[in-house]
């Protein structure tokens, strides 16, 4: 993907977290970035119950007041360190021929991401990203859909959906409980395990009664299916081709 050109000055969204401040005269023994790239090997290492502005402060030799001076609020440094995340991506130039295949590469990328940072899924919730990366990511995704023929209310609804979507899958490989002890819900990520899983279920399946659970039994060698990186093509392979169905017939 070539360079991307200079940038221009984002004004930030009206709801930003983050505070607009001066600078100060005398030089800061900490910056934003380094606040923001300490939060994000915390939440790597130990899960968004581990973060907190006192936890972070102590890891970056500081005060919990030097980080609020330069990201105003836990809030405001979830929003840095998503946007941080998401500048991750690389969305490639849009090729009208390959946009259901780069779409689909988009969508393998976010599911990647999400489960190196098994907590971005949980911090995007409730939160609009609009920082600097996100507005970037959006507009290249945009090009890439607008490119493959989609009219305007469809390219912006298959891009939200498509965020959606994804998300809506890897919260189910990421989990959504960081607290130890029985009632967490741990995801399993080795695949003899998921696997030992999926054929539980399958076995539990085929043992139930036949006349109230005749599709069920019928098909309960399915169930022990338990490939989810297969079960992720299959999802982006029916999103793409029905967006393509629906910009065929608008």
């Amino acid at each position: 993907m070539p360079d991307e050109p200079q940038s221009p000055d984002i004004p930030p969204p009206p709801w930003q977290r983050a505070p607009d401040r001066p600078s100060r005269r005398r030089r800061e023994p900490i910056s934003r970035g380094a606040i923001v790239t300490a939060a994000i090997g915390l939440l790597d290492r130990e899960g968004l119950a581990a973060l907190s502005m006192r936890r972070l402060a102590e890891e970056l030799g500081t005060g919990a007041a030097s980080l609020y001076w330069h990201v105003g609020s836990k809030d405001g440094l979830l929003d840095l360190v998503m946007d941080e995340v998401i500048g991750e991506g690389k969305v490639p130039d849009p090729d009208p021929g390959r946009w259901q295949e780069q779409l689909k590469q988009v969508a393998r990328d976010q599911r990647a991401a999400s489960l190196r940072h098994p907590w971005l899924v949980r911090v995007s919730i409730g939160r609009i990203p609009m920082g600097p990366n996100a507005l970037r990511y959006t507009e290249r995704i945009l090009a890439i859909l607008r490119a493959g023929g989609l009219p305007p209310h469809l390219a912006v609804q298959g891009y939200l959906l498509l965020i959606a979507t994804v998300n809506g899958f890897t919260i189910d490989e990421t989990g959504v409980d960081d607290a130890p002890g029985p009632t967490a819900n741990v995801p399993l990520r080795d695949p003899d395990t998921v696997q030992q899983a999926a054929d539980q279920a399958r076995d539990y399946v085929a043992s139930l009664p036949p006349g109230h659970f005749p599709n069920m039994t019928a098909l309960a060698d399915e169930f022990a299916f338990a490939d989810p990186g297969e079960r992720f093509e299959l999802l982006i392979d029916i999103f793409a081709d029905g967006l393509s169905r629906r910009a065929a017939r608008s």
